[in-house]
Formats: structure tokens, sequence, C-alpha cells
């Protein structure tokens, strides 16, 4: 999947000057919420005409499913390339971690649009960015059964993976990486040590298995 695929035509400005579009209304989304966010609105934070945002998208709907196409198309992508030349499932794992931390510490954005309006794509466009979610979801559940085989724990690997998930993404509600003295690296490391080995493990010194 391209990273931004259209029914228009698609040069390298078209693409950039989207991207840009959508990078201003995820803020606008998660600081507004999508219901109150107007396209006026994003048209302000991205220093463009309102006209101008109508010769890009059709609405504020097709915003919102164009940020979360490309975001979990982004971390699909993101992950493929982390995972090149890794095997052992612990890494992989702490590649995983970091490949989703690094990504939304920088599109905070739009972790809080894609966390808080996963539902309300409705049709087609829901069912498009639910296959992409999907296939990240399951690429990411591929690693923790891998771990499963590995280490023989006796824990459900889908409810481990969508727990991981819940351990990843709830960190929009606390963390700023502007103003955080945790490091993106740093908070990566200590998700996968956690995941890994649990709190107890952690502390009690096996946890650093976890920082590859």
């Amino acid at each position: 999947m391209p990273a931004l695929a259209t029914s228009r035509k698609r040069t390298t400005t078209f693409d950039s000057k989207l991207l840009h579009l959508l990078g201003a209304a995820a803020r606008v989304f998660a600081g507004d919420g999508f219901d109150r966010a107007s396209m006026r609105r994003i048209a302000a934070e991205a220093e463009v005409s309102l006209a101008g945002i109508y010769h890009y998208v059709a609405s504020k709907d097709e915003l919102l499913y164009w940020i979360q196409l490309h975001t979990f198309d982004s971390l699909c992508r993101g992950l493929d390339r982390c995972l090149e030349g890794v095997a052992e499932p612990r890494e992989r794992l702490a590649a995983a971690v970091r490949n989703h931390v690094g990504h939304f510490g920088a599109h905070m954005a739009e972790l809080k649009v894609c966390a808080r309006e996963l539902e309300t794509l409705k049709g087609e466009a829901y069912r498009d960015v639910y296959e992409v979610r999907r296939s990240y979801f399951e690429a990411v559940h591929a690693i923790v059964k891998e771990l499963q085989l590995e280490s023989g724990v006796g824990l459900d690997p889908w409810l481990a993976t969508a727990n991981l998930f819940g351990l990843l993404n709830w960190v929009y509600q606390w963390y700023d990486p502007r103003r955080s003295r945790v490091s993106l690296d740093d908070l990566a490391a200590h998700q996968t040590a956690l995941f890994l080995d649990g709190y107890v493990g952690a502390s009690s010194g096996r946890g650093d298995r976890g920082r590859a």
C-alpha cells in the first residue's frame, strides 16, 4: 500500500501538502474532539484557505479516514523495517515496541485521534482502516506467539497482545515527549520489560532482558 492512496493523480507536492493538512487536522481533532472540530478551524491550523482544504478532501470525515489509514500503514511499514535481520523473539518484541512508541512520540495527536475515534468511521472507510489495523495487530500478535512457544508461558497470546497495545496506547493520557524527563527509548525499554517480565520480575533484576 502506498503511503497515501488517492483517487486523484498523485504527485510529490500533493502528498506533502496532504500530509501537512492531516497533521493539522489531527492536532485539531485531538484538542477539540472530532465532533466539535470545524473545517474552518482546521484551515486556520494548517494556514491554508478553507477552499484550499477542499482541493484535497471533501469532508471532515475524509480527513479522519486519511489520518487513521496513513497512521496504521506507517506503523506496519515501520514494523517491517525494524524487524529486518532480528530473529530472537524478545528482541523482535522490543523492536516492535520501539517502533510503536517512537512513531507515536513524534505523532502524539495522531495517537489520540486513533485511540478516541476508532469507531467513528463507517462503511467502506471503516473497513479500509480496519484491515490495516488488523494487519498491524496480527503482525505483533505473531511475535507474542513466538514468545509463547519459546518460553512455554500459558497465557492467551491474543489477550496478551491486546493488553500490550493497551499499555502502549494509553501513554497519550500522561506522557508528553516535549516535557518528560523520560526519553522515548527509555519509555520503550521500560514498557518492553514490564510486558516481558512483569513488575516483580523487572524489579528483581530480570527486566534488562527486555531492553534489547
